[in-house]
């Protein structure tokens, strides 16, 4: 059973006594197809008095999680109400950071309207680290294309 409403700010999507993978499945489904019609930056998902899912890439979830974050959503909130739960969407978190999206895992759903409130917020620590490192990692290519160019260039001086 699921029930999914688009509020001023976010859409706000709520699974409860989820028992199957299907049940997830579907209900992100719905999910992916409310957003496309009512186009929120930021997604709240609750999970209430479910089963966890820890094989979030065996079932194709994170295609899901992929899928909602490409247009228009920025962020994506997971909320889960036991530890099990929370615990599988800190996993779904790990992997969609993995693959640049902006998802997180909370505990209580004040901290997660907080985050989503928070339109400015700046990118985490290891965020900036891995730009840090792609940036140097071209600098260093650059250089060896640019040093490459002058090995191989020879200066000819007139003999004499």
């Amino acid at each position: 059973m699921y029930k999914i409403s688009a509020e001023p700010d976010y859409l706000r999507a709520e699974l409860l006594d989820r028992e199957t993978v299907e049940e997830t499945q579907q209900f992100l489904r719905a999910v992916v197809r409310q957003n496309a019609k009512h186009r929120r930056q930021c997604v709240l998902i609750l999970v209430r008095l479910s089963k966890p899912v820890f094989q979030v890439a065996a079932h194709r979830l994170i295609e899901y999680i992929e899928e909602l974050s490409r247009d228009p959503v920025r962020q994506i909130a997971l909320v889960g109400d036991s530890m099990g739960l929370h615990m599988s969407h800190e996993y779904i978190e790990l992997l969609a950071r993995q693959r640049g999206l902006n998802v997180r895992s909370f505990r209580e759903e004040s901290a997660a309207h907080g985050w989503l409130k928070d339109q400015r917020q700046s990118p985490d620590r290891r965020q900036r680290q891995e730009r840090r490192d792609t940036e140097e990692r071209r600098q260093q290519d650059r250089s060896r294309r640019n040093g490459d160019r002058r090995a191989g260039t020879m200066l000819l001086a007139p003999a004499g």
